[in-house]
């Protein structure tokens, strides 16, 4: 039977990554902060570490904190654990250029300097893992929607909180169990899977579209926020994968809490 361990198994994208894993019939090692310790030193032919940080403030306010919880952390799973494969969850946020596919390509020259702390905590993490896991996977990922779902614009719609961002601002959404789907797909088909590769859903939806799918009406408060845009360059990724697309993703999500199949945290 093959063996995975799943670092970071009770979190938002690690939880249904475990599931995903059990449905496949590996034999699943979960990991969590609760129980790291006592299973330092196992071993398993993947090892998939979706333990990290994706609280961006933290970066900027405590440096320190944040490279602690990217960096230090990955090392730490690194040499804590054996392992034939290793499949590293990362962030389009390493690209200075995150709103523009035509900048943010896997083969776009990257300079540190030009990067925000947490794209370059980001950023070192995957040096770390190119350094010391020779077979690798490191995906850099966009937005997300799941069960359990505690935070970003489509959180903050469905229920009621203060926005962040200008309603045109636009991103793009995947859904968790979408994402454990085709890691598995990636890591079990042959030929092996390139060692880097963005993957997110296809396109991107507005926080406008998003209010109005979900019924709610937006305060005219939010047309001063700050408008942004994410949208990482999934063309590599759509070319061996069936990737979904974001406005179907979002608007299925929506329909699913609003029947109460799916809960938010």
């Amino acid at each position: 039977m093959k063996t995975c361990i799943v670092v970071g198994a009770k979190g938002f994208i690690g939880s249904a990554i475990a599931a995903e894993a059990t449905a496949r019939g590996y034999a699943l090692t979960a990991v969590d902060i609760d129980n790291y310790a006592e299973h330092q030193g196992q071993e398993a032919d993947l090892l998939i570490n979706a333990a990290g940080n994706s609280r961006k403030f933290i970066d900027n306010q405590d440096p320190v904190s944040g490279y602690d919880l990217s960096v230090t952390s990955v090392m730490n799973v690194l040499h804590d654990f054996h392992y034939k494969f290793y499949i590293h969850l990362s962030s389009g946020a390493v690209y200075p250029s995150e709103g523009d596919p035509r900048h943010n390509s896997e083969n776009t020259p990257l300079d540190p300097a030009q990067m925000t702390r947490y794209g370059f905590h980001k950023w070192l993490a995957e040096q770390l893992v190119r350094h010391y896991a020779p077979q690798h996977l490191i995906l850099r990922l966009g937005g997300f929607v799941g069960p359990g779902l505690r935070k970003n614009a489509v959180y903050d719609v469905l229920i009621g909180r203060p926005l962040f961002v200008h309603p045109d601002s636009e991103f793009q959404y995947m859904n968790t169990p979408d994402l454990a789907r085709l890691l598995f797909d990636l890591y079990d088909a042959p030929p092996p899977p390139d060692s880097l590769l963005n993957l997110s859903s296809r396109g991107v939806v507005s926080v406008r579209h998003i209010a109005e799918w979900a019924g709610v009406e937006l305060p005219p408060d939010t047309e001063e926020l700050p408008r942004t845009r994410a949208e990482l360059n999934i063309d590599r990724a759509a070319h061996i994968l069936e990737v979904p697309e974001t406005e179907a993703t979002v608007r299925h999500f929506i329909h699913e809490i609003q029947r109460g199949t799916l809960t938010l945290s």
